[in-house]
C-alpha cells in the first residue's frame, strides 16, 4: 500500500485539472452513501466525533470489476485538537479489494475544497469578474485563490479582516504577479465594487461574523462561502439565487435552494439566469463523492 503524503499530493495537482475531475465526478453515477458519524465520549462532559464518508464506482452500472476504486474519508474530531479535525483517506483496489492508498486527508480537504468552490464559480460568477473581495480568515484562502483564479480573470484582490501570514502567502503565489492586492476595513464601501465576494470565516483579531450583519452585494455579485457557520443577512438569503454541492443533504432545509453542483455539472438546472442576478454558494457537508474522485486522482499520478 503506498502512502500519499502532503508533499506528494501537491506535487500531482494542478487546479485546472483538479477543477475538471471534479466537474467529471458530478457528472458521473459514483455511489456516495449517507455519512456515518459517531460520538466519541471524552472527560468533562465533552464528545468527539469520528465521521466515516465512503465512496465507489458504480460498478453494476459500468458492468466490470477490472477498474474503479473504493474509498472512505475518516475524519476525527476531538475538543483537545481546538476545531482542527485530523482525517486520512483509504483507497482500494475496485477488482481486488486490496488497499492501494493512504492519503493525508487534511491535505485533500485542502484541494477538494479549493476545487468545489471554483467549480461553483464557473457556474455561478460573471465571465466578466475580475474584483474580488475576501472577508474573514482562513488558511485555504492562498489555494481557494489560485482555483479561482483558473476560471475567471481578477485584476484585484481587496482584503477585509484576513491574517497578515495570510496575505503575505498570496502575495508572494506567481499567479498572482498582476494581480492588485490591497486591505481595507471598510467592508460596506469595499463591497460596492466587488463582482465576487470570498466569505471565508470570522475576522483574524476579533473572530467574529458582525461585519456581516448588513452585507449587501451589489448587483450581479457572486457570493462564495467557505465558512459554513457565517451569519449571512436574512435579506441576501432570500433575494439571491442559492446554490450547494450536494442538496440530498442540504446545508439547512429553511431555505429555498436552486440547484446542486450535480445538476449545474449535468446540465439538468441553469446556474446565473440573468447578469444582474446575485448568487450565493454554501457547501454541504457531503464531501464523499469529490474526495473518492480526487484520491483516485492523485493515485494514478503519485
Amino acid at each position: 500500500m503506498r502512502i500519499i503524503s502532503s508533499d506528494e499530493i501537491d506535487a500531482c495537482l494542478e487546479d485546472r485539472a483538479v477543477l475538471e475531475t471534479l466537474r467529471r465526478a458530478f457528472r458521473s453515477s459514483t455511489i456516495v452513501p449517507d455519512t456515518t458519524s459517531l460520538e466519541i465520549d471524552r472527560l468533562d462532559q465533552l464528545t468527539g466525533n469520528l465521521s466515516v464518508q465512503p465512496a465507489w464506482t458504480d460498478f453494476a452500472a459500468q458492468g466490470d470489476v477490472s477498474r474503479g476504486y473504493i474509498g472512505c474519508s475518516l475524519s476525527l474530531a476531538l475538543p483537545e485538537q481546538q476545531g482542527v479535525a485530523s482525517s486520512l483517506y483509504v483507497l482500494f483496489s475496485g477488482s481486488t479489494g486490496q488497499p492501494i492508498a493512504l492519503l493525508d486527508g487534511m491535505r485533500l480537504d485542502v484541494w477538494r475544497s479549493a476545487g468545489v468552490h471554483a467549480l461553483a464559480a464557473s457556474y455561478l460568477s460573471r465571465e466578466d469578474t475580475s474584483r474580488l473581495l475576501v472577508i474573514g480568515d482562513d488558511p485555504r484562502l492562498p489555494r481557494v485563490i489560485l482555483a479561482y483564479a483558473c476560471v475567471r480573470d481578477f485584476t484585484s484582490i481587496l482584503f477585509a479582516g484576513t491574517s497578515e501570514e495570510i496575505r503575505k502567502r498570496i502575495a508572494s503565489l506567481p499567479a498572482l504577479a498582476n494581480v492588485q492586492l490591497g486591505v481595507t476595513t471598510e467592508i460596506y464601501a469595499a463591497q460596492e465594487g466587488a463582482d465576487m465576494i470570498c466569505i471565508a470565516g470570522p475576522e483574524s483579531e476579533t473572530g467574529n461574523h458582525h461585519a456581516l450583519t448588513y452585507l449587501d452585494p451589489p448587483v450581479g455579485c457572486h457570493v462564495d462561502v467557505l465558512d459554513p457557520s457565517a451569519t449571512l443577512p436574512t435579506d441576501l438569503l432570500q433575494e439571491a439565487r442559492l446554490f450547494s454541492s450536494d442538496l440530498s443533504f442540504p446545508p439547512t432545509t429553511e431555505l429555498e435552494w436552486a440547484a446542486d453542483l450535480f445538476e449545474l455539472a449535468q446540465g439538468n438546472k441553469a446556474g446565473r439566469r440573468y447578469y444582474g442576478q446575485r448568487t450565493l454558494f454554501l457547501p454541504g457537508q457531503r464531501t464523499g463523492l469529490a474526495d473518492h474522485t480526487l484520491a483516485a486522482h492523485i493515485f494514478l499520478r503519485s
